[in-house]
């Protein structure tokens, strides 16, 4: 049973149907309500009735030789797609949609799952035979993404649809999964109409808290309580039930006792509301019997094409103004911005957004995602992604959910939309306070840097952290280097900050730039722009310490002018950022210089400007390179490999030594069992000696939090499967792309003292050819890795590079298999 999303946000669930008779009625009901266009488009004749015998014969084994899925929503089928063996790992395909449902991109839906299953089960080609005044069928598979074929008769188009993935098809799945995932959240960012089932009248409760701040946001819309015994709350009209309520609602808030949630959420079904937050708590997080009652919500929401927030959750913020909606258990609505939040924690989302108000950072939105029963932080992700009020987010979180899905997620938005995370539950002591249920390897905190530089990811340690690098972000000004100069009026903050320059792998420019305690509004005002126009100067520190009688505010207003006249002679990407360093007196600090449209985020500690600015300078350095793509090998054979790869998993859950020969051989990688093959001899003997000869090993470990990793080595390996390597830079997320696979190489090679043999000297060449060949044999196992969902881990435990040859000994190969090969899949 697997959850899936229409193209307007609709949730529908895709089960496998089987011989029974509940699944044959289920079929039936289908075709009796479909058209007789449809029917005589399914069948390419004229079909008055559908036997159950014929529906029977529809119905696939749901293995080997073929799969029958049926989409499901309210107790109704939407949709049934079906395909059956054929000869050569070749399988034919049918769909057939319900008639009031065309165009919700159910037939598209179908046809990426038919593919997954297919592909597991070592199908690698669909035939489709289709009408040719089937325009719709037509549409599905030309814009699958497939490296579609096809011919035409008088009547019929024949389609043949090669399944393996392409960069085309993962881009097209992803943006349909994206923008329906965005449509289905829509309701809780941008309710018209709210009900809120649990208000009351008692001002300590919190049903009578969520009122008033839902009031005292200004919301825009209309909002509803329900209360069985309450003629109004709060001056708002009060009914008894939600069925009474003479609105469409867009968004159900449930505030009431945990064994009353399944209840209500039942009528709020009913009632035809397809997006439900339920704030209560006393569900997963507190016995076994709050977890079935968490599962009963989930499948009634999800049965009635809806989608469920929390439970445990403390709420949903949206500063739009044409929302401006506070449905949280926050007392403080936030000031307008760019950055959204996303917290697993309710109690520290109220923290947050109060934190965020006193220092005056705006904010877009913000969710307390609780339990995340079904709504999940990538779900927020695909929203936030296109979302034209958010600039950038902050994730606090404990866990990452689906590990492939939140990296690819990442890896594509980083780019676009800075991401910054606090990972809790690091250690043991915090993984065994938090509610991630992780029981899996820890990486370690060296480890999971490197995978967030690798998708791009901003990591800070604290809250407060978040707020220092979204006030930077938010100038949307990022240095071009590391060079950092310092402009202060005492020599104690510079030394401080310095220091940290250092730490933090920027570069202090020298000499530092004093300006002591005399006229210091005209001296910042006349030193500013001259730093700033250094050409050996990327970024600049302002720090400002009051001694004596001074003008606090002049001084501000001259930096603020300073910088304006630099920033009005220059285009937006060639503005250095400038952040300050303020040690002000008095309560009320600013945390910015306004000046003229210029905004200038202030610190109160000079390692805290220093610390922001690093991680704006790491992030725009990633920003700036490419990421490379994943490439496709002329001649990779996507057929034979898959079969090989399904015979060896029939055979055994591991695959060791001399029995991957066939598989590495069509993969393309050369093997070496007696230190060189006869090619290699020829080689060698062509160049006219022997070249240097260096080790190197290489895994596929599977990681709680990113999925499968590629681990290149120094040396052979010995060390267990599932242990990660020390060295930061020695791994990758997989897929790689050809750049991943480039840095992975040179680092190996450099490591083993190749740059002064044999590699090229620097400059000379910076991708020297043992680096290209061993980068190719990386690729290629990523490739491998990445098309076949049985792999657990893998091991090439000896790898040789030689000169330009790179060889695998057959003998220290290993592969370990998942038992059932459905549980390298992804959910939610």
């Amino acid at each position: 049973m697997t959850r899936i999303i229409l193209r307007d946000g609709r949730v529908a669930t895709m089960v496998v149907a089987t011989q029974s008779e509940d699944d044959v009625a289920r079929i039936r009901s289908l075709y009796e309500r479909v058209s007789r266009d449809s029917l005589y488009a399914r069948f390419m004749h004229v079909v008055k009735h559908v036997s159950d015998a014929m529906i029977r014969g529809m119905i696939a084994d749901g293995g080997a030789q073929g799969i029958t899925l049926l989409c499901i929503a309210r107790e109704e089928t939407l949709a049934m797609g079906h395909y059956m063996r054929g000869e050569d790992a070749m399988a034919e395909v049918a769909f057939l949609v319900d008639d009031q449902l065309r165009n919700m991109g159910l037939g598209t839906l179908l046809l990426e799952h038919l593919a997954e299953h297919a592909w597991r089960h070592g199908i690698t080609r669909f035939e489709a035979h289709v009408l040719r005044e089937n325009t719709a069928m037509q549409h599905v598979f030309r814009q699958s993404g497939y490296a579609v074929k096809s011919d035409a008769t008088f009547t019929t188009i024949r389609y043949e649809l090669p399944l393996a993935l392409t960069e085309q098809s993962r881009h097209l799945r992803e943006s349909r999964e994206k923008a329906a995932t965005a449509r289905s959240l829509a309701p809780f960012f941008r309710p018209r109409a709210i009900a809120l089932i649990g208000a009351s009248r008692n001002p300590v409760r919190l049903g009578h808290l969520l009122l008033r701040h839902i009031l005292l946001s200004a919301y825009q819309g209309a909002v509803f309580p329900v209360n069985p015994t309450a003629y109004a709350i709060s001056g708002v009209r009060a009914y008894q039930d939600v069925a009474e309520i003479p609105d469409p609602i867009d968004l159900a808030v449930i505030v009431v006792p945990a064994k009353q949630a399944s209840t209500v959420v039942a009528s709020c079904v009913q009632a035809g509301i397809r997006a439900i937050m339920v704030a209560s708590s006393g569900f997963a997080e507190a016995d076994a019997q709050g977890a079935a009652r968490q599962e009963e919500m989930v499948a009634l929401v999800r049965g009635a094409g809806g989608r469920l927030l929390g439970p445990n959750g403390m709420g949903v913020v949206n500063t739009d103004c044409d929302v401006s909606l506070n449905a949280s258990f926050s007392p403080v609505m936030p000031k307008r911005g760019a950055l959204a939040i996303a917290s697993h924690s309710g109690a520290l989302g109220v923290a947050i957004l109060e934190y965020a108000t006193r220092i005056g950072v705006g904010i877009a939105s913000f969710v307390s995602l609780g339990n995340r029963a079904d709504v999940s932080g990538n779900d927020l992700l695909q929203y936030w992604e296109d979302d034209p009020e958010t600039e950038m987010v902050a994730l606090y979180l404990e866990s990452f959910g689906n590990p492939r899905k939140f990296s690819r997620i990442v890896r594509r938005m980083a780019p676009n939309k800075p991401i910054l995370v606090v990972k809790s539950a690091r250690t043991a002591a915090g993984v065994a306070l938090s509610d991630t249920r992780q029981t899996t390897q820890i990486a370690s905190d060296l480890l999971v840097d490197a995978l967030f530089r690798q998708t791009g990811i901003i990591r800070v340690d604290t809250l407060q952290d978040i707020f220092d690098v979204a006030a930077l972000l938010s100038t949307k000004r990022m240095p071009r280097g590391r060079r950092v100069a310092i402009v202060t009026n005492t020599a104690g903050g510079a030394v401080i900050a310095a220091d940290t320059l250092t730490r933090e792998g920027l570069q202090f420019v020298g000499p530092l730039v004093n300006l002591g305690f005399e006229e210091l509004a005209n001296s910042y005002r006349d030193v500013l722009p001259h730093v700033l126009r250094d050409p050996a100067v990327d970024a600049v520190i302002v720090i400002f310490t009051p001694v004596g009688v001074v003008d606090e505010g002049a001084v501000l207003r001259a930096i603020g002018e300073a910088v304006n006249e630099v920033y009005a002679d220059s285009a937006q990407d060639e503005q250095k950022p400038v952040v300050a360093n303020l040690l002000m007196m008095g309560e009320e600090k600013p945390r910015a210089i306004a000046v003229g449209g210029v905004a200038i985020p202030i610190y109160p500690f000079p390692e805290q400007a220093v610390r922001a600015l690093s991680k704006v300078a790491e992030y725009a350095f990633r920003k700036a390179e490419s990421r490379g793509s994943i490439p496709e090998f002329e001649g990779w054979d996507h057929a034979a490999i898959r079969a090989e790869m399904i015979a060896c998993k029939s055979r055994a859950d591991r695959l060791c030594g001399e029995s991957a020969r066939t598989l590495m051989n069509l993969c393309g990688v050369d093997l070496d069992d007696q230190g060189q093959t006869p090619n290699a001899m020829r080689s060698v003997a062509a160049e006219g000696g022997r070249s240097d000869e260096n080790v190197f090993s290489l895994r596929v470990v599977s990681d709680p939090l990113f999925g499968l990793l590629l681990t290149l080595n120094d040396g052979e390996d010995g060390s267990p499967s599932d242990v990660l390597p020390r060295d930061p830079d020695a791994l990758r997320i997989t897929p790689l792309t050809d750049v991943d696979a480039r840095e992975l190489a040179l680092h190996a090679l450099k490591l083993r003292a190749l740059q002064s043999a044999a590699l090229a000297p620097a400059g000379v060449d910076e991708f020297p050819p043992p680096a290209r060949s061993l980068s190719e044999l990386l690729l290629r196992i990523s490739t491998l890795v990445d098309e076949s969902p049985e792999i657990s881990a893998l091991t090439l435990g000896c790898i040789t590079v030689r000169g330009d040859h790179v060889f695998v000994q057959a003998k220290r190969i290993s592969f370990l298999f998942h038992p059932d090969a459905r549980s390298g899949g992804e959910t939610s």
